[in-house]
């Protein structure tokens, strides 16, 4: 442990744990460290990479650290990473094919999750504004979180593990694998998503609204058609992620937040 870091962390060459979190003044991992099998460098505010010698690494956590930009593609013995809150980080290595835990929530650059990650069992990537879809090849998932992902449209229907899935607050996200036993067996969480089946009950009953609506273009009906396009019904047809206004809304989110990823970019140069 070097928590205090009273003695200089390359004298622990033999070491095969290390926790360095919270270090105010630490900005790299020696490299020489190699029998390392687990590090904690998260909260280490000057930190700005992560040797990519530290082969035997199986759990590293270095969430909170803000001037952390990649995760080496060496590190193929990780089985557990927790990179959260790591505002550079804009990718996941596809060669960490061994982990099972990943956690990566709340990194604003992070736009597609690996699916060669065949084996994870667990995925936070809540908060990811820029990820816009889930692997369908991560058939193990049991615990997903994928909380105010707002270019999220669906999660894969492959994810036959899945029993615990939070996906609230994601504005256009249309479909989620089908279970009976989310609330006997599992948990679900998806409010705050308003196009799912789970909470658009009027849904079916949209075709005979318009088909009312034709018949009052004809008959000139213009105050029952005014009083009926500010009903909950009818708006949430025409705003659903596969029809007219919802597929503007779509774009309009689209736009601003393609207007967001060059200041972003600048910013990790």
């Amino acid at each position: 442990m070097c928590r205090i870091c009273t003695d200089p962390i390359e004298q622990l060459a033999g070491v095969t744990k290390l926790d360095c979190s919270g270090c105010p003044d630490l900005v790299a991992i020696p490299d020489t460290l190699i029998a390392l099998e687990s590090l904690d460098c998260s909260d280490c505010p000057l930190l700005v990479s992560i040797p990519p010698t530290l082969a035997r690494l199986a759990y590293l956590s270095c969430s909170g650290c803000p001037l952390l930009a990649t995760i080496p593609d060496t590190l193929v013995a990780l089985v557990q990473l927790y990179c959260y809150s790591c505002p550079l980080i804009a990718s996941i290595p596809d060669t960490l094919v061994r982990l099972t835990l990943l956690n990566c929530s709340n990194c604003p650059l992070v736009a597609s999750i690996p699916g060669t990650l065949v084996h994870l069992t667990l995925l936070n990537c809540s908060v990811c504004p820029l990820l816009a879809s889930i692997p369908d090849t991560l058939i193990r998932l049991v615990t997903l979180g994928c909380t105010r992902c707002p270019l999220l449209t669906s999660i894969p229907s492959t994810l036959v593990e899945l029993n615990y899935l939070y996906c609230s607050s994601c504005p256009i996200l249309t479909s989620i694998p089908v279970r009976r036993d989310y609330h006997t067996n599992g948990t679900l969480h998806c409010t705050g998503c308003p196009w799912l089946p789970q909470n658009v009950h009027s849904y079916p009953n949209h075709l005979p609204s318009l088909l009312r609506l034709q018949r009052w273009f004809r008959t000139g009906r213009k105050q029952t058609f005014k009083r009926f396009i500010r009903t909950r019904a009818f708006n949430e047809w025409i705003f659903h992620p596969d029809r007219i206004g919802g597929k503007a809304v779509k774009r309009q989110m689209e736009a601003e937040l393609g207007a967001m990823r060059p200041a972003k970019k600048q910013r990790a140069e």
